[in-house]
């Protein structure tokens, strides 16, 4: 049986800054059986979901594209300005106390 039997087709909504954002009405008996997996089980079927999306599927739009390129093109002019992860996370952190 398919498991995605049942399933719609994505359907376009907007988020309160106008960009566009994408839900699905799935079966409900697979997202159930999904919010039954573990955390790290969950991730992983994201992961494997995600994979199987070629570039084409994943909506960008020329907002985000330019985004992209901005900061891209300010990573390859001053690589050394660039903070580590562990860096920026811990910034974060300080930030919350």
């Amino acid at each position: 049986m398919d498991a995605l039997a049942g399933a719609a087709e994505p359907q376009a909504v907007r988020r309160p800054d106008n960009r566009p954002a994408y839900t699905l009405s799935v079966s409900t008996n697979l997202l159930e059986e999904a919010r039954k997996l573990s955390p790290r089980d969950r991730l992983a079927l994201i992961a494997a979901l995600w994979d199987t999306l070629s570039d084409e599927d994943v909506p960008v739009t020329a907002e985000d594209r330019a985004l992209i390129d901005a900061r891209l093109a300010d990573f390859e002019a001053n690589p050394g300005n660039q903070s580590p992860w562990p860096e920026v996370k811990a910034r974060l952190e300080q930030r919350r106390r």
